[in-house]
């Protein structure tokens, strides 16, 4: 019996830690993704040009990257759980308080998010390296599917919901702090198997990234194929209703366009993962995740019409394929969950800063050439650098975390 209640609590808390897995991971596009198709309702009312439209999803990227340095030691001070169970806390008061007030309170609750999906960020791939180390492909699919899924969602029925009787953009925008407060609850419902094991993950404060780790060129491709990789969807999230509106599409209708666009990564989020893990290297995959994005932009651009559907699916399935292979990346070039945070530290801090340029630079842009031509032919260049860098990331070796050692093959 006693047996039988132990065995019971040790599924109970993994049950648990999955559930935690799945909300957390929901939380890390959503309350972003939801914004976009939000614009066209809240722009006049707020009085905001498109600089400071830019900006509002600028902010987040920006925050990921300046925080995401700090995410290791706190970590390390507090244990992970403990880390995101605060982060979740804030996640719900920044996604509930930004839409309160005027322009200034939505940019104040959007750094609030951005600082707390940073810490999911970081400490995601750790975590499962470390609780399922043998499951580490199909557990960074299953997380890489919720976060998609509930981005492309998100983006899907937030006008909708703004649509019904009684509720409008704000409400729209609010309506995702429920999945932080979910998580929130899960975590907590988790502490008493905290405090029976008292194990802390990154309980070295000094995880932060060595100085060995910058002169890795393996470590620089990562870096910036993981910032890269951001910047278009982000920027593509951020501008991709006005694009769909200049082309003759509704506001409703633009809100699914970017939806199905999201679509298109949930299969491959899931599957890209599972097949790098199998792989001797994934320098293909690396190399086909930038040409898909290049040819899924590039049909955007010129086409007009319905089929249009085709070329953003084809962007989706380059988005999921970067995507998972750059949070792959970090478990596969490292050598144990410590390496893998160092890693994710410096990626995101130094990525996430890139990626802030793309929204903000790409609207400015339009704005002086008075079209979109341009802002694409960036995002086409970006990925073909994406395809160049995946081809030096996917590389059969093990990056050194002390400055007198070669790099292993795996």
């Amino acid at each position: 019996m006693h047996l039988s209640k132990k065995s019971f609590a040790k599924r109970y808390y993994i049950v648990l830690l999955l559930l935690a897995i799945l909300l957390i991971a929901a939380t890390l596009r959503s309350p972003i993704t939801s914004v976009g198709p939000l614009i066209p309702l809240f722009r006049g009312e707020l009085e905001a040009s498109n600089a400071m439209i830019g900006l509002v999803n600028t902010l987040p990227l920006l925050a990921f990257g300046l925080f995401s340095p700090f995410v290791p030691r706190i970590s390390g001070k507090l244990g992970m759980e403990i880390t995101l169970l605060i982060a979740m806390v804030f996640l719900s008061i920044g996604v509930f308080i930004r839409a309160n007030g005027g322009m200034e309170l939505l940019l104040f609750g959007t750094i609030l998010t951005g600082m707390a999906i940073a810490v999911g960020n970081i400490l995601m791939p750790g975590l499962i390296k470390s609780t399922f180390p043998y499951r580490m492909g199909l557990m960074t699919g299953i997380y890489s599917v919720s976060m998609n899924a509930f981005g492309a969602l998100a983006s899907g029925i937030s006008v909708p919901i703004a649509s019904i009787s009684g509720f409008d953009w704000r409400h729209a925008m609010q309506i995702w702090s429920l999945l932080s407060a979910a998580a929130v609850v899960v975590l907590l419902l988790r502490l008493p198997a905290r405090r029976s094991s008292g194990k802390k993950v990154f309980v070295d404060v000094k995880s932060q990234p060595s100085k060995a780790i910058f002169k890795s060129k393996i470590a620089w491709a990562v870096t910036f194929f993981m910032g890269l990789q951001s910047l278009i969807p982000y920027s593509l999230f951020t501008w991709l209703p006005d694009i769909f509106i200049s082309k003759g599409f509704g506001e409703s209708e633009a809100g699914w366009l970017i939806a199905i666009y999201q679509i298109g990564l949930i299969p491959t989020t899931f599957i890209a993962p599972i097949i790098a893990g199998r792989m001797q290297n994934q320098r293909l995959l690396g190399c086909s995740a930038g040409l898909l994005f290049f040819f899924g932009l590039l049909g955007t651009l010129f086409t007009s019409s319905h089929l249009i559907i085709v070329f953003l699916v084809l962007t989706g399935v380059g988005a999921g394929t970067a995507f998972s292979l750059a949070m792959m990346f970090f478990v596969l070039r490292t050598n144990s969950a410590m390496e893998s945070a160092q890693l994710s530290g410096m990626a995101q801090s130094v990525g996430y800063i890139v990626a802030s340029t793309g929204p903000l630079f790409l609207g400015t842009i339009a704005d002086k050439t008075g079209g979109w031509t341009v802002p694409f032919i960036i995002l086409m260049t970006a990925a073909l650098i994406i395809a160049f860098l995946g081809t030096i990331s996917g590389k059969n070796e093990k990056i050194s975390f002390e400055s007198n050692k070669e790099p292993a093959t795996k």
